[in-house]
């Protein structure tokens, strides 16, 4: 979502819409011909009109406006994989939004798709994708892939079999665990103990604007930099909302993106682990966050050198299996607390829509009809995401713990009381 302080022309908007049209977004999902291989995307030529409406929307409705943007044409098999939307807001402002399917694209893919369009070097971007392939070329195609997909698949049986050997000749009790996997397996943080809600709910989204300036100088002050304040704000509100304790340590998944410039992946986000301290109210240290992030990423980076692979079962051997299957897989539970997604600082071609800039951006990944049991089988904590304008860092949080996180009221409050520890003015959208 962007927010501007004066109109959007409505030309430029349609002008937008047509570049997104013509770029990566507009990509189709066909279904393979072989069971096993994976399915394929080609250029859609359909898109979903540009949303436009002349009612303004009150200034403290736009989160429930952006809600209703969430459209089930959004449809990857039909081709209509995105939406652009936009609206005059009561404050004499515009709030223009852009939903798309994560199939279609990842937070980097979508914000790469934008500063291509707003530049209008995007058009043709939709035709690399091709055609839908004839019934030879795809069945040709769908074996090549299967064969492709049964090398890693084959590394990691493999893998799997040096490691039964390696327990029948050393005694389990002689086989240390590596210093990762020893980082990534300690005892959970502490919960503070509350009734099980049986009232109906649906994860809290709060939408919070910091002061830019504010922010830069409070994470330079505490020895940090502007992301490590982002997990310690986040840390700290999962700790007030007594998700854990001082002293303990809560683990977070940080996105990773290394799209090239010439990538057409519609998804190539990998995730890092990263532990740390749960601190004091009082404490406002960012050097040890720092540190810890650069530990997990310095050893994230030497895992992808050696190849190595920490999923429990390959994602190559999952989506061939038939969906009757897939569904009986348990749900993976890797201990974390939530995701913390920072976008970084916003390009000029991302910000502006027609030579008019954004003052804010909220970016989020939002899962429809998410429930209490569905929140309670994930393990609760939160997910959030952060984008920097040249005003403002905005942070889009929602909460996944129905007991503890009740309400959008509930999670502002706290969010707010830990912004005021560190001294950022923020307002709430």
């Amino acid at each position: 979502m962007w927010r501007f302080d004066g109109p959007v022309a409505v030309a430029e908007l349609a002008k937008l819409h047509a570049n997104l049209s013509a770029g990566l977004l507009s990509r189709r999902v066909l279904p393979p011909i072989v069971p096993t291989a994976r399915h394929r995307w080609v250029t859609s030529n359909a898109s979903l009109p540009l949303d436009y409406s002349t009612n303004s929307v009150p200034t403290d409705a736009v989160r429930c406006w952006a809600e209703q943007r969430i459209s089930a044409d959004i449809d990857p098999e039909a081709g209509t994989g995105w939406l652009l939307s936009a609206a005059p807001v009561a404050d004499g402002g515009t709030v223009v939004s852009l939903v798309c399917s994560h199939m279609v694209a990842d937070g980097a893919a979508m914000v790469a798709a934008v500063e291509r369009a707003s530049t209008g070097v995007s058009v043709g971007d939709s035709a690399r994708l091709g055609e839908k392939p004839s019934l030879v070329d795809s069945v040709a195609s769908d074996i090549a892939d299967t064969v492709g997909q049964l090398r890693p698949i084959a590394t990691w049986l493999a893998g799997k079999s040096a490691q039964a050997v390696t327990s029948v000749v050393r005694p389990a009790a002689d086989v240390a665990p590596s210093p990762s996997e020893a980082s990534i397996a300690p005892d959970g943080p502490s919960r503070t103990d509350v009734p099980e809600t049986s009232e109906p709910w649906s994860p809290p989204y709060v939408v919070v604007s910091c002061s830019a300036s504010e922010w830069a100088s409070a994470a330079a002050e505490w020895g940090g930099t502007s992301n490590t304040l982002f997990i310690a704000v986040m840390t700290s509100v999962s700790a007030a909302l007594g998700r854990a304790r001082p002293g303990e340590e809560l683990r977070w998944s940080l996105p990773y993106n290394d799209r090239g410039s010439t990538e057409i992946e519609s998804n190539s986000t990998k995730i890092i682990a990263v532990r740390v301290p749960v601190p004091d109210p009082a404490d406002r240290d960012l050097t040890r966050i720092r540190k810890a992030s650069k530990t997990a990423f310095q050893e994230f980076s030497a895992r992808q050198a050696s190849g190595a692979s920490t999923q429990a079962v390959p994602l190559n051997l999952v989506q061939m299996l038939p969906d009757a299957v897939a569904r009986r897989l348990p749900v993976p539970a890797d201990g974390a607390e939530g995701l913390c997604s920072n976008l970084g600082r916003l390009s000029e071609d991302f910000v502006s829509i027609g030579g008019v800039r954004a003052t804010r951006v909220a970016a989020r990944a939002t899962f429809s009809g998410a429930d209490a049991d569905f929140a309670r089988q994930l393990g609760g904590g939160s997910t959030a995401w952060a984008t920097e304008t040249d005003a403002a860092v905005t942070i889009s949080m929602h909460g996944m713990d129905p007991d503890r996180m009740a309400s959008d009221e509930d999670v502002r409050a706290v969010v707010s009381e830990v912004l005021d520890r560190w001294g950022i003015g923020h307002e709430f959208w």
